[in-house]
């Protein structure tokens, strides 16, 4: 049977005949008048070859075919009245994986309060975190990711994208205490004379800080800062802060984090080369914008850092 011949909305007048057994009775259900359920009564016996509802001494009843079919057309009336609700997201029952990609220190300053809240609040659901060098807005174009957390920009074609803005990162200076800057004023002509290190976000190279002080016109065009370490992730940047004399300008809570129980210092930048007023911001695509699950996760979030944007 070809389903555009059928006007599917005679299911619901159907579903209130047989429950009835009645077409005055149905009729006050559904609100409609009894005629008008008469002449839907009588296409349905006409769409499914089969009377439905049959008269005995105590009234009417079911016909075989209509008592068969009353389970089926509950199942699939319900299922469409949950397609058409759409989804609705129980935290303590859900078994969703919710993906996330970030760098590192963005992952480390916001994920783990979110998944103190999924283990207490879901404690079924499971978290995957990428942060692997790479476009930070790449894995939320395919879906292949919920939420990804930047301080960057993304491009101008990413016109799906939304952003909630999250706290605001603050900027030292790691090395170790042995490096004489450690101790001495850091002055801008100092610090554009050190090593740095170079961690890649993107997988394109360039150095984030050495891009912030061409554009403050610190560094001349075609000048470099030296970087003779290059690393794709930040998992043994401190140990080699700690045994050489490069500087890791990083977001000052994670420069924290890994200063702490090593041979390691924190100094302030220089004053006219700080780095200020830069935002982490929570991305989505709009193909989840409306989705439970995410929006229940945007709103953790929002309380957690958003006040201390």
């Amino acid at each position: 049977m070809n389903l555009r011949s059928v006007d599917l909305n005679l299911l619901v007048v159907l579903q209130a005949l047989l429950a009835e057994r009645h077409v005055s009775r149905a009729a006050e259900q559904l609100g409609m008048s009894q005629s008008a359920v008469s002449r839907a009564l009588s296409r349905l016996r006409d769409t499914f070859d089969d009377p439905l509802l049959v008269k005995t001494p105590q009234g009417y009843d079911l016909s075989a075919r209509a008592q068969s079919a009353l389970p089926q057309l509950d199942q699939l009336l319900e299922g469409a009245r949950h397609l058409i609700a759409g989804p609705v997201f129980e935290p303590k029952s859900s078994t969703q994986v919710l993906r996330i990609y970030g760098p590192d220190p963005d992952i480390s300053r916001f994920i783990p309060p979110l998944f103190e809240v999924m283990r207490r609040e879901a404690p079924n659901m499971a978290l995957d975190v990428r942060s692997d060098p790479r476009d930070h807005f790449e894995l939320l174009e395919s879906g292949e990711v919920h939420f990804g957390f930047s301080a960057l920009q993304p491009t101008a074609g990413s016109g799906q994208l939304r952003s909630l803005k999250l706290a605001r990162s603050d900027f030292a200076i790691l090395m170790s205490e042995d490096n004489p800057l450690a101790h001495a004023p850091l002055t801008k002509e100092k610090y554009l004379a050190a090593s740095h290190v170079m961690i890649s976000l993107t997988g394109r190279g360039g150095l984030i800080m050495e891009r912030n002080l061409l554009d403050k016109g610190h560094l001349e065009r075609g000048t470099r800062l030296k970087v003779p370490l290059r690393l794709s992730s930040f998992t043994s940047l401190a140990a080699f802060c700690e045994r050489s004399d490069i500087l890791a300008h990083l977001p000052r809570h994670f420069a924290e984090g890994l200063a702490r129980g090593r041979r390691l210092v924190l100094r302030e930048s220089p004053e006219d080369i700080e780095i200020t007023n830069k935002h982490v911001h929570l991305y989505w695509h709009e193909r989840f914008h409306a989705d439970p699950m995410c929006i229940w996760v945007r709103e953790k979030l929002k309380v957690q850092h958003v006040s201390k944007a």
